[in-house]
């Protein structure tokens, strides 16, 4: 009998190969599961503590113009394990145009030194696939401990990890500005009925963000 390994991509990772590539690595003795759901922290979770985030080279430049990259730092210094995955050498950033290797280079340290969260780098979405097959054959598997599998049972979940369950499913709101806004609101009621330029009020609540709310609870349903 066969052993299974569960691993859960993020929605937004479809249109990558990861996912293909991960499919590959099944054998006769250890079968991958793939889960596809909209995770509001990271693009891949391994078990019920371990996220990580994906990133190319160029994802990275674009999040660092943004401004992107640093509220999914602090979303990632919440989960009890997580680490970044860079698709691509250094090297490529010295023939590639509009990408700034000294910011990049500079953003890596602060990741590793200050937000003490682990990078790890591959060459391309294959070199991805096999390494995250590991880290998920040695938690899931490797101890034979039943307990680092992914448990998706809701059923456990206090009324207030339900609250929280609830406002992170809402597009880029991870677990940080959920548990803000849930302190400042008291009730996912009061966050309902609440006016933009209150929800502002948040930290890191953009007015982006904080229309982007406003519409799902006030938008009518079209089946």
């Amino acid at each position: 009998m066969s052993e299974k390994i569960t691993i859960i991509c993020d929605l937004r990772e479809r249109a990558s190969q990861v996912m293909s590539e991960l499919l590959k690595l099944s054998t006769d003795k250890i079968t991958i599961e793939i889960l596809q759901e909209q995770l509001s922290v990271g693009d891949y979770q391994i078990t019920d503590d371990i996220v990580i985030e994906r990133k190319t080279l160029a994802d990275l430049n674009a999040s660092i113009i943004d401004g992107r990259i640093f509220d999914q730092l602090e979303d990632l210094l919440n989960i009890k394990r997580s680490a970044l995955i860079i698709e691509g050498t250094i090297d490529y950033l010295d023939n590639s145009k509009g990408i700034n290797k000294k910011a990049i280079v500079g953003l890596l340290t602060k990741i590793g030194i200050e937000y003490r969260i682990p990078i790890f780098f591959t060459k391309n979405q294959k070199e991805t696939a096999l390494f995250l097959y590991v880290i998920a054959k040695k938690e899931q598997l490797g101890n034979g401990n039943k307990e680092n599998r992914l448990r998706f049972s809701k059923t456990k979940m206090s009324f207030s990890e339900r609250q929280l369950f609830i406002m992170e499913s809402f597009p880029d709101i991870g677990p940080t500005v959920a548990k803000s806004l849930l302190l400042e609101f008291k009730s996912i009621k009061n966050i309902a009925n609440a006016e933009i330029k209150d929800l502002q009020k948040v930290s890191k609540m953009g007015p982006k963000k904080a229309e982007k709310i406003k519409y799902l609870f006030e938008r009518s349903f079209c089946d």
